[in-house]
Formats: structure tokens, C-alpha cells, sequence
């Protein structure tokens, strides 16, 4: 079985949550004898890098722009090994057009969200992603979805066959515990954010009601990991709650993620929208107890081992956080739950999976 991936989501992201799962889904093939190719000239993934040449056509430039041009070229070169190699099976790694089939050759996209579609306003370019996805569409042969949540969204907004889509959960053991260092020390006790911040993932709720909250803000600092340096606007935020001392913003790699998951008093995820969450099994596999908004995929994926809020109820979040954030035995409590629900989710389950998706294709 030869299994053909593009480098388009590569070639977007330097770091993220796609092209994290792309990785470790190809890594756990590869583990599981599938001949696997990833095609490009240029890519400029920290991910992509650290797999084998045998595997990988290409190469990395850190500050590579993303010119059309370039696109082009990497999509026909794409093409000519599919049909050089006979590849079975292509797995478009983001709504990519021109990926041409060949003779018997089949098409997979995995879906991870429908944001542009729920949150048009979010977004200058909502339209032009929904009309791309639309034609890249049109040919694919089966649908992953990385939810039942995403499935119904899926389903709702282009009306695609039930029979043709799979939901496949991602992993979160591509974090892992060996990278937690013990002389890992903050001063002071914090709550954490995980991740970028746009309009969907309600940072700037979290910001108001951790300001409102004397109890928590006076007790806890909030530390912001990864999502780029803050914005004008959210310093101006920061500043205008007098919370700047309070807000510490920390960027590293996934050895630091680890640490501050493991000591951190409480994850938060306020989010008003998400395909799948993998903050949360992330934070589930180190025990750090989650007060998360109380979306349909969330109840999903965290069997309830969390405590919920309403994501656009800023006092509901501070009661929650000041009923619960103190209450030792009910943290440590949901926490060893969340710990067990972790273990359902594996990227060697999810490759397993992809595999029998694979073989039906075939």
C-alpha cells in the first residue's frame, strides 16, 4: 500500500495543531510498515524536518515564503510522483487544489474544523477557504473527521454522504512524561492557556474574568504558552485591567510545555469553538485538572472528567474557578480520571484506525 502525502499544510504552518497530527499520523504508519512519501521542494514545518529522507522529498527553509508560485511547483511535483509510483492512495494534508488522481487512485481529507464556516466574520478570507474546500471536495473519495462533533458539521454544511466519513480521534502521547523536569520551579502558583488566540478561542474573555476575580487573580498568575507575542490590543487589555504583573506570556518547545502542564494549577480552555481540543487530552495525560467551556466536542472527548463553564458567562467562570480552584480533593479527583481517559488516545490507535480506512479504499 503506497500512501502519498502533500506538503501544503507544511508548507502554511511552521508549528500546529495539523501538521502536529500529519506528523506523529505518519510517523505511527511508517512504525507500522506503510510505505509512506511526503512530497515538496520547499517547506518551512519543525515537524516535517525530523522525518527521514527515505520519506521525505524536499527541503526545509525556516523563513521560506508562501508564494503561489513555489505552491505550484510543489503541487506538480506531487503529482508526477503519484504517477511515477503508482500510489494508491492520496491524503490531502489541507484542501489543496490541482492534487490530480491517477488510474484507480483514491483521495482522503482529513477535516479538523469548519470554522470559517460557523465564524464567517472571524475571518477576511472565511469565503475563500469554504470555496476551496468545495472543490477539493468534489474528487475525495473519504472523509476523516477528528470528531463526531466535526462529523455533524461536516454533514450540516456540505450535505457529504455519512458512508463516507470516518471519525478518528488524535493522539496526545506525542507529549511525553520523561521530558518532565523535576527541578522545574515557578515562584509563584499560576493557571494556564495553551495555544493561539484567535476570536474563537475567547482569550480575551479569560483575561476579563481572571481581572474580575481578586480571589483567583490574587492567588494565581495566568501564564499564556505559545500563540505568538501578544497583540497591541491585548497589551492595551492587559493594562487596562491592571492585571500586566499578573500575565506572563512563555514560548518554548515541547519539553517546557510539559513542565508547565505538569505544575500548573488548572488548565483553561475558554473556547466558544473547536474541531477536536488537544490542549485537553494534552493536559489530561499530566494531571493537570481543566476548567473548559461547556462545547459539544468537550463533552465529548472528556468524559465529563472536567469542570465546565459557559464560555460567554464571565461570572460562571469565576464561580467556577473560585468554588473549585481551591478544593484540593475535587481537583486531584477529576484529575486521575482525566488521567485514565487519556489513555484512550493514542497515535498508534489513530494510525490503526486510519489504516482500516485505508484497506476499504483499496
Amino acid at each position: 500500500m503506497k500512501i502519498s502525502f502533500n506538503s501544503t499544510i507544511f508548507s502554511q504552518e511552521k508549528a500546529g495543531g495539523i501538521s502536529r497530527y500529519f506528523i506523529c499520523l505518519i510517523k505511527k504508519l511508517i512504525e507500522n510498515n506503510i510505505d509512506i512519501k511526503v512530497t515538496s521542494i520547499l517547506h518551512k514545518n519543525i515537524f516535517l524536518k525530523t522525518l527521514s529522507k527515505k520519506h521525505l522529498s524536499g527541503f526545509y527553509l525556516s523563513n521560506y515564503p508562501l508564494l503561489k508560485s513555489i505552491e505550484k511547483l510543489n503541487i506538480a511535483k506531487f503529482n508526477k510522483y503519484n504517477f511515477k509510483n503508482s500510489t494508491d492512495i492520496i491524503h490531502d494534508t489541507y484542501y489543496t487544489s490541482g492534487l490530480k488522481k491517477y488510474k484507480k487512485m483514491k483521495k482522503i481529507i482529513t477535516v479538523h474544523d469548519l470554522i470559517h464556516e460557523k465564524f464567517k466574520d472571524f475571518y477576511r478570507n472565511s469565503q475563500y477557504l469554504i470555496d476551496l474546500k468545495k472543490k477539493s471536495f468534489e474528487d475525495c473519495d473519504h472523509f476523516i473527521c477528528v470528531s463526531q462533533n466535526t462529523k455533524k458539521d461536516l454533514i450540516e454544511n456540505y450535505k457529504i454522504d455519512n458512508n463516507k466519513i470516518s471519525v478518528i480521534y488524535h493522539g496526545a502521547d506525542h507529549l511525553l512524561k520523561k521530558n518532565i523536569d523535576k527541578n522545574f520551579k515557578i515562584d509563584n502558583p499560576f493557571i494556564l492557556f495553551v495555544g493561539n488566540r484567535e476570536r474563537y478561542k475567547n482569550f480575551n474573555f479569560l483575561l476579563k474574568a481572571y481581572s474580575k476575580s481578586k480571589k483567583i487573580s490574587s492567588n494565581f498568575n495566568l501564564v499564556c504558552f505559545g500563540g505568538g507575542k501578544f497583540s497591541k490590543k491585548e497589551n492595551e487589555l492587559i493594562d487596562k485591567f491592571y492585571i500586566t504583573k499578573k500575565i506572563i506570556h512563555v514560548t518554548g518547545d515541547d519539553q517546557l510545555l510539559c513542565n508547565y502542564y505538569s505544575n500548573a494549577k488548572a488548565l483553561i480552555i475558554p473556547s466558544i469553538y473547536e474541531g477536536f481540543g488537544l490542549t485537553l487530552i494534552e493536559a489530561m495525560r499530566f494531571k493537570c485538572p481543566i476548567f473548559c467551556s461547556n462545547i459539544d466536542v468537550f463533552k465529548e472527548i472528556s468524559n465529563d472528567y472536567v469542570i465546565n463553564f459557559d464560555p460567554r458567562n464571565e461570572l460562571d467562570l469565576i464561580s467556577q474557578l473560585e468554588d473549585n480552584l481551591f478544593n484540593e480533593s475535587k481537583l486531584n479527583e477529576i484529575s486521575l480520571k482525566a488521567f485514565k481517559n487519556s489513555e484512550n488516545f493514542t497515535w498508534e490507535k489513530n494510525a490503526l484506525n486510519t489504516i482500516e480506512v485505508y484497506n476499504k479504499l483499496i
